[in-house]
């Protein structure tokens, strides 16, 4: 899920000839969407650290995979049109922004635990645009939280929107 995810955003920068390094992510900007999954990121970044600080890899890695997982199927699934508008209005920046922070932090996050992979995103998104950026992803300091964009009242909010929409695929499935 983690790479098909990075493979989305691949396509459509390329498309749009995106350079992350020419923007900057301004919170004050952001969709609700941007803030849930910057949130979310940040909250998982907390609970891999912890759980690799106290050899809790298994609980490491189910967060890190819970994460990869809404990112995927909830925040580009929701935004998808956001990548396919024209041009590239402040919007569409955003979109492309969260979801290059949201995939160079949790390939820094996991690179421990999937170091091929994680080194291979790496190379790709960080050091073809930057290369100044250091030449390995096992190079980089582990990522660091940002307490001030974790906001766990959204992330229940959200929970609880998720929720309600598989509950309502399934009685869509099972009629």
């Amino acid at each position: 899920t983690l790479w098909n995810t990075y493979a989305f955003y691949i396509l459509y920068a390329e498309i749009d000839k995106f350079d992350p390094t020419k923007y900057e992510l301004d919170y004050s900007k952001l969709s609700v969407m941007d803030k849930w999954l910057l949130s979310k990121l940040n909250s998982m970044v907390k609970s891999v650290d912890n759980n690799l600080f106290n050899y809790r890899i298994p609980e490491a890695c189910k967060a890190l995979q819970e994460f990869v997982d809404d990112m995927s199927n909830w925040y580009v699934r929701r935004c998808r049109e956001r990548y396919w508008k024209q041009g590239l209005e402040q919007d569409k920046i955003n979109a492309y922004l969260t979801l290059y922070t949201a995939l160079v932090t949790t390939a820094k996050a996991a690179a421990p635990m999937i170091p091929f992979m994680t080194e291979s995103i790496y190379q790709n998104l960080v050091r073809s645009v930057d290369k100044t950026a250091p030449e390995s992803i096992h190079l980089c300091a582990f990522p660091t939280v940002d307490e001030k964009a974790i906001d766990k009242e959204l992330e229940d909010k959200m929970d609880k929107v998720l929720e309600i929409v598989v509950l309502g695929r399934a009685a869509r499935n099972g009629s």
